[in-house]
């Protein structure tokens, strides 16, 4: 089912978003995985895990309000969302600890390092990308997906995917929101 309607999303961001995919190579196939990337829109989610899927399985940190009412909570978790509350004190630890639960079994976990759409503004991100990655020891892999703010016009998306961030420049910042700071910067030198 999860195969399928990745694949779906495939067909129709290629049909109607004429979607150039940039860096496949660059997904390790195997090992801890945090995918970052860029958030401008809502598309970008689909986008990210319908093209990511063609390498590897991977869950994805989202916000909670998606997962009201339940069956769609279900359908989300079904497709390997956690749920995220944005408004938590100081981050949402069950969220971060299930995303570090993930990605210390060896999985792929995607996040958007902002926590929120940016709508093409430049928005200082999180921790939470850095803490995972830094906790983790995950490979860290730069996304970045261009023209989803105008989805509703059709046109074309372009989706980059970038080389992995070193783990060592990651841990000499002096705090993850510095760090995250680093891997926003990778993101958006990717072209």
């Amino acid at each position: 089912m999860r195969f399928a309607v990745l694949l779906a999303l495939r067909v129709f961001f290629r049909i109607f978003y004429r979607i150039k995919v940039k860096g496949l190579d660059n997904i390790p196939a195997s090992g801890p995985l945090l995918v970052t990337c860029n958030h401008n829109s809502n598309a970008d989610p689909p986008v990210l895990m319908s093209f990511l899927a063609l390498k590897r399985k991977a869950n994805i940190l989202a916000k909670k309000e998606l997962f009201s009412p339940a069956i769609l909570g279900r359908a989300f978790s079904h497709f390997g969302a956690i749920p995220v509350d944005r408004k938590a004190p100081g981050g949402d630890i069950s969220a971060l600890r299930a995303g570090l639960a993930v990605l210390k079994e060896g999985g792929c976990l995607a996040i958007f390092p902002e926590g929120t759409r940016a709508a093409g503004r430049k928005v200082e991100p999180k921790g939470g990308a850095a803490f995972l990655a830094v906790k983790s020891g995950a490979a860290v892999l730069p996304v970045r997906i261009f023209n989803t703010e105008n989805f509703s016009k059709l046109g074309k998306i372009v989706i980059v995917f970038g080389k992995p961030v070193s783990q060592a420049v990651l841990s000499s910042k002096k705090d993850y929101e510095e760090a995250s700071g680093l891997i926003m910067e990778e993101i958006f030198s990717l072209e």
